[in-house]
């Protein structure tokens, strides 16, 4: 049980740990609103994912170091891998200040059209569905390159290294699978016309959201667990 707690405590006390959580409890409370009718819970719901927004407004220095220390990715094994490394730090490097200027213009500071306004609200989606579509293929190829690994431990004394190769494995598989629930999220909040945008009802993204954040949770204290 003490232990039980000090890793939901951990889980609390990190940015990445807590958004998790308040990723969760939004989604949660949208799909509870949606089922039940509940026009409250729904509020509720909007406010938890404001408040994820709210933190995110000082993401850029955070994301500029990270950008800056992965450079052209030269470390990386293969110049694709590298390739996909720099776009996708290009990508969440826009987004950041998309999203800012969206939710300026929501308080009243920016002073947008109508039209401008429905644009930057576009791109800052389609953003987030690009970082999102990155993820999933540098996750295939984590896959593969751990197949790769995989069949290379032929000899009985790498009976443990087979063990963890497959528990990464399952992670990475279950990465993948957590992704495309993402991209579906992200794609349905672009406008009709766009792939499957807005044919997905509330309730549905509600659910998708939902059970994407419960793997969220589930994935850090399987990778916790790996790391020990």
């Amino acid at each position: 049980m003490s232990s039980l707690v000090d890793d939901i405590c951990e889980l609390l006390d990190s940015y990445n740990g807590r958004d998790k959580v308040v990723r969760l409890a939004c989604y949660a409370c949208k799909l509870y609103g949606c089922v039940q009718g509940e026009k409250a819970w729904q509020s509720a719901g909007s406010r938890l994912s404001n408040a994820r927004l709210m933190l995110r407004l000082f993401d850029d220095i955070p994301m500029i170091r990270h950008t800056y220390n992965y450079g052209l990715g030269k470390h990386e094994s293969s110049k694709i891998a590298a390739l996909l490394g720099v776009l996708a730090n290009m990508v969440d490097q826009v987004f950041l200040p998309v999203e800012k200027a969206c939710w300026l213009n929501e308080v009243g500071v920016l002073k947008l059209s109508a039209e401008t306004a429905d644009r930057l609200e576009i791109l800052s989606t389609a953003l987030w569905a690009a970082s999102l579509y990155i993820s999933l293929i540098q996750t295939f190829r984590s896959i593969r390159h751990s197949w790769w690994s995989r069949d290379c431990l032929r000899a009985d004394d790498a009976c443990e290294a087979r063990k963890n190769l497959d528990i990464r494995l399952m992670i990475q598989v279950v990465t993948a699978g957590k992704l495309c629930l993402d991209i579906t999220h992200a794609v349905s909040c672009l406008p009709s016309g766009c792939l499957w945008g807005e044919k997905i009802g509330a309730t549905k993204v509600s659910a998708i959201a939902t059970v994407s954040s419960v793997i969220g949770i589930a994935l850090y204290f399987a990778r916790k667990r790996l790391i020990k």
